[in-house]
C-alpha cells in the first residue's frame, strides 16, 4: 500500500504535454503517445518528482482507456479474466517501480461476477532511480484482456523520459492524483472491518464480517484475496445495502489443496464509495 497522503501533498507542489512512443525519451515530455488496440489505448503519464539525492522519487501513472461497455481486470480479477502483468525490464537508470491498484469494482460477468474497471484507469506508479543524477526513461510493455461478452487479449508498450522536478502538466498529474485517493489505505478514518462469526460444520469455513462504514456511505464492497497467487477465493457475498455497518459473508472456497484457510491470513479491501481501505485479518 502507498502512503496516500504523502502521494497527494507531493503532487499538489507539482506544477504542455509532449509525445513520445517508439523514439527515444527526451525531457520536456508531460505524457507518452497512446499505443491502442482495437478496444484500448495505454499511456504513461509523468507526474512530478519529490525528494532529492538518493530520496529523489520520480512519480508517474499508466493510463488505460476502454471502449464503452469494456472493462479489464484488477490484480485479483474474480470468477473470470485474468489481470494486467507490467513489464518494467526495458527501462534505463531504474532501480525500482512501485504501482499501485485504484480500488475496483464489481460486474456481474456471465454466470459469475468479475473485479475490475471500466471506461478509463490510471496506475500511480512511484520511480527509483539507480542514478539518480541523471534522467529516467520509464518503459511500459502491457498485457492485459479487454472484455464485454467475450475477452480479447491486448497489448500495450509506452516509453516516457522522466527527470528531476515538477509536473510539465497540472491536469495530468492531477489525474494521477485523483487515481491515487483511491487506492487502499491501512487506515481510513470512520471506517473498520471484524470478524462477526465463523462456520466450520460445511464442506468449506463459512465467515461473516462486519464493515464499519458511517450513515453516508452508498455503495459498500468487500474483496477478498488470499496470501499469493495459489489462492482463488471467491467474492463475499453482500448482505446488507443500507446502513452504517455492512455484513459480508465470506466461503473459504479456493485455497491451495491440502492448505487450511483459517491458518492464514487474508486481504481484505474494503471499498465504500470514494474511500477504500486494505487490511488482513485471520478469520479463526
Amino acid at each position: 500500500m502507498i502512503d496516500r497522503r504523502a502521494f497527494l501533498s507531493s503532487l499538489a507542489a507539482l506544477a504542455a504535454p509532449g509525445l513520445v512512443l517508439s523514439r527515444p525519451a527526451f525531457a520536456g515530455q508531460a505524457a507518452s503517445d497512446w499505443s491502442r488496440d482495437s478496444r484500448s489505448a495505454v499511456r504513461l503519464i509523468g507526474a512530478g518528482s519529490v525528494g532529492e539525492g538518493a530520496a529523489l522519487r520520480h512519480r508517474a501513472g499508466l493510463q488505460i482507456t476502454l471502449s464503452p461497455g469494456t472493462k479489464t481486470y484488477w490484480r485479483t480479477p474474480g470468477d473470470s479474466g485474468v489481470p494486467p502483468m507490467f513489464d518494467w525490464a526495458a527501462s534505463d537508470n531504474v532501480a525500482n517501480v512501485q504501482l499501485t491498484w485504484p480500488a475496483p469494482h464489481r460486474f456481474a460477468d456471465g454466470g459469475g461476477q468479475s473485479i475490475g474497471y471500466k471506461i478509463d484507469v490510471v496506475f500511480p506508479i512511484v520511480v527509483t532511480p539507480r542514478d539518480p543524477a541523471k534522467p529516467v526513461e520509464l518503459v511500459a510493455k502491457i498485457d492485459y484482456a479487454v472484455c464485454d461478452n467475450i475477452c480479447i487479449p491486448a497489448k500495450g508498450e509506452a516509453r516516457l523520459g522522466l527527470t528531476a522536478g515538477p509536473a510539465l502538466d497540472p491536469a495530468l498529474a492531477s489525474e494521477v492524483a485523483k487515481f491515487a485517493a483511491r487506492v487502499p489505505v491501512a487506515a481510513v478514518e470512520g471506517m473498520t472491518l471484524s470478524l462477526v462469526s465463523v462456520d466450520t460444520g460445511g464442506a468449506h469455513p463459512v465467515a461473516v464480517l462486519a464493515a464499519q462504514v458511517g450513515p453516508e456511505a452508498g455503495r459498500v464492497d468487500l474483496f477478498a484475496e488470499g496470501p499469493d497467487g495459489q489462492w482463488s477465493l471467491p467474492l463475499p457475498e453482500i448482505l446488507d445495502t443500507t446502513g452504517p455497518v455492512r455484513r459480508f459473508k465470506l466461503t473459504l472456497d479456493g485455497a491451495p489443496r491440502g492448505v487450511k484457510p483459517l491458518d492464514h491470513p487474508i486481504t481484505f479491501t474494503l471499498v465504500a464509495g470514494p474511500r477504500a481501505l486494505e487490511t488482513r485479518l485471520r478469520l479463526a
